[in-house]
């Protein structure tokens, strides 16, 4: 999937810009490829899981990339995802460590 949203655009956005529940993001509607849920989605976790991948890598350029790619794997496996055994955000920030490691 292409993610249409420009990463510098949602990280130079204040947090009183936009502000979303994480409870409004609706892991069913994800589940069913719903584009707009993942663009609220992204919107909502991309700034901290950047933060976790530039602690890692400190080139942006190659943050850039594994973000998208974690965000890809994401769109991907999320009928993996299983919320019983771990938050969305802890999910998504294994995807970026272990494609961080990968570099």
């Amino acid at each position: 999937m292409q993610i249409s949203l420009n990463n510098s655009q949602i990280l130079e956005q204040s947090p009183s810009t936009f502000w979303l529940s994480a409870n409004k993001i609706s892991i069913s509607k994800l589940k069913s490829k719903d584009k707009e849920t993942f663009k609220a989605f992204y919107k909502y976790y991309a700034p901290a899981i950047y933060g976790t991948i530039s602690r890692i890598l400190n080139d942006k350029s190659k943050c850039d990339l594994i973000l998208e790619k974690t965000f890809s794997q994401a769109w991907e496996t999320i009928s993996t995802f299983d919320e019983s055994k771990c938050k969305m955000f802890t999910w998504l920030n294994r995807i970026a460590i272990k494609l961080t490691s990968n570099i």
